[in-house]
């Protein structure tokens, strides 16, 4: 199996139930059982829930111990939190899909549209960026505001990698790729 199940008979309304959101344990049993060869990806949805609110969180606190994000928007944490919980739902659900595509469409096109239209600061030159240097120093050389949004995901990514089996990072992580490459672009 190759190409995307998001029409398959039977898993196409929980699909569409399932956006902006993880499956819950029935629903990744009945996507296991309906399609038994992708039970894999099922098990790594599964992981992927478990470590959600952690990785976020790590990644999160990086951002913001690094950017004056709370100076220049009143609600930002909160959004912030919710914008990147809603890019792991996605990508957990395009991986479950085994379409890309849809992702990409569903979401991430739409979603740069809307990061565009904010004029986020440049990070905090005496901040201490006490993790994942490399993938600040690569940000730098980006234009604000895409330097703290290709921060944001490229730690994102690395959080996952940390937390997540090799197979289970190994499905997600070309779209956690896609997701930063997408929002980070011009």
């Amino acid at each position: 199996m190759d190409s995307s199940i998001r029409h398959h008979a039977q898993l196409k309304q929980l699909f569409i139930n399932a956006e902006s959101r993880q499956l819950d344990s029935n629903e990744l049993e009945l996507y296991a059982n309906t399609v038994p060869d992708y039970a894999y990806r099922a098990k790594a949805a599964y992981e992927i829930k478990l470590v959600q609110s952690e990785v976020v969180d790590l990644t999160i606190k990086d951002i913001f111990s690094m950017y004056p994000f709370l100076q220049n928007h009143e609600l930002a944490q909160g959004k912030c939190y919710r914008d990147v919980n809603y890019v792991v739902a996605y990508i957990t659900l395009a991986m479950l899909m085994n379409d890309p595509e849809w992702l990409r469409d569903k979401l991430l096109v739409w979603l740069k549209t809307i990061l565009q239209a904010f004029c986020f600061p440049v990070r905090d030159q005496k901040a201490p960026i006490l993790t994942q240097k490399l993938i600040t120093i690569e940000a730098d050389q980006l234009p604000s505001p895409r330097s703290s949004i290709h921060d944001t995901y490229s730690r994102l990514k690395h959080y996952f990698n940390q937390n997540l089996s090799t197979k289970s990072y190994e499905l997600i992580e070309p779209l956690l790729q896609m997701a930063c490459d997408i929002l980070a672009a011009e």
